[in-house]
């Protein structure tokens, strides 16, 4: 019986030695991606333009080698409601990341809360690896799509 005790507690020991290493695996915070955290200066130089009034020449900073710049159109009409933020929704007070998602090693997809006075800001953005002025490291990234709402909901999901 003795014997089976010892067992018991040498397995029981085992298990929580097991569950111990996972839980601290698990609360290890992942390394920061350095490409996101280099995307996120732009977005933040972007951010800060806007709130001083400088959309236009914040946008074209922001969409340099875009193939956005080639739709005029929908520039435009992008810069004039970015125009509008503060009377809608109050002075700009900051931003938070609130994720990044790559999707393979070429598309980042970043989501930001543009934080106002009144109400928040949501900005979707996707940076997709820009093969033709890429360096050695494939470092250079454009903007592909870039978009916000109000949309407070869908950022729990």
């Amino acid at each position: 019986m003795e014997l089976y005790s010892r067992r018991f507690f040498c397995w029981c020991a085992v298990w929580l030695g097991l569950a111990a290493m996972v839980r601290a695996q698990a609360a290890e915070p992942a390394a920061p991606d350095p490409v996101v955290a280099k995307l996120d200066e732009s977005v933040g130089r972007f951010f800060e333009g806007v709130a001083k009034g400088d959309v236009a020449k914040s946008y074209a900073d922001l969409l340099k080698d875009s193939q956005l710049l080639r739709q005029a159109d929908a520039v435009k009409s992008l810069v004039d409601k970015t125009k509008d933020l503060e009377k809608r929704f109050g002075k700009y007070r900051g931003y938070d990341r609130v994720d990044a998602k790559r999707v393979g090693k070429d598309l980042i997809l970043v989501r930001y809360i543009y934080k106002c006075d009144d109400f928040p800001v949501v900005w979707y953005l996707s940076f997709y690896r820009d093969f033709k002025h890429s360096d050695a490291d494939n470092s250079a990234w454009i903007v592909v799509s870039v978009r916000f709402d109000t949309d407070l909901e869908l950022l729990g999901m």
